[in-house]
């Protein structure tokens, strides 16, 4: 490959060895890379250009980068900064927020699985996490998209289990991945009830354009359904626990 250049936000970093780091970045044109990056940390620390910040998580960058012979590491060579996100890392509430949107991504995508949608998503919500808005209600909003984007969005006009259309009493399945009617309750004992607002604002997110669901409000106990909902079946998808998680419990305490 080439050297390339792209937009890309942080996703998450290691320590490699003393002097160097390995950074997970979602970018705008190739999707999740790998990337080491050399001689930017103890007193030896040299030789890359690097705009202040551009290395921590969910910063977002203008990187080059080219291909490593016989490896999926890349090299990264320049990381610009482009936004550093400072209401964000101002507030305790919001960084806890930030580093479970990105440890999301960075959990339920492959390596060069190109998805430019993913990136704006992303990249949106930061920004509207570092303004006025509810950091719960931009985290929810983030989730139903990203599942939407992903393919792995509940069923909710259709029994998950039989197909047939599901009305007001359908309760939703974790095991089914979404709304079952009455008929096939016996086949999850443990689906549970739920608002029909929590299923009209999930669908509302998911079809209407980002920018018009950026100041959407939410019923305060459609908000509590839709973040237990949301954070379970999310579960269902991920194969590793994410960190981020108990620190959000903290803060939401």
């Amino acid at each position: 490959m080439a050297i390339q250049k792209s937009e890309g936000i942080i996703l998450r970093k290691q320590d490699l060895r003393e002097t160097s780091l390995i950074l997970n970045i979602y970018t705008r044109d190739f999707g999740k890379i790998k990337g080491i990056v050399r001689g930017v940390r103890g007193s030896r620390a040299q030789g890359l250009a690097v705009g202040g910040g551009s290395l921590e998580v969910f910063a977002h960058d203008e990187i080059v980068f080219y291909e490593r012979k016989q490896s999926d590491i890349y090299t990264v060579s320049q990381c610009d900064l482009l936004d550093f996100f400072y209401p964000i890392r101002g507030s305790l509430e919001k960084l806890a927020y930030a580093s479970y949107i990105v440890e999301l991504v960075d959990s339920v995508t492959a390596l060069g699985d190109k998805n430019i949608e993913v990136f704006d998503l992303l990249l949106n919500s930061l920004k509207l996490l570092s303004g006025e808005s509810s950091s719960r209600r931009v985290t929810r909003i983030f989730e139903i998209k990203l599942l939407h984007l992903l393919g792995l969005m509940p069923t909710l006009e259709l029994c998950a289990s039989c197909g047939l259309r599901v009305d007001a009493s359908a309760r939703f399945s974790f095991r089914h991945g979404g709304l079952i009617c009455g008929a096939c309750l016996a086949s999850d004992n443990q689906a549970r009830p739920i608002l029909q607002g929590t299923v009209k604002f999930i669908e509302h997110i998911r079809t209407s354009p980002f920018e018009k669901v950026a100041r959407v409000k939410v019923a305060s106990e459609v908000g509590r359904e839709l973040e237990g909902i949301l954070r379970k079946f999310l579960d269902f998808h991920i194969e590793r626990r994410l960190k981020t998680l108990e620190f959000l419990k903290e803060i939401e305490k």
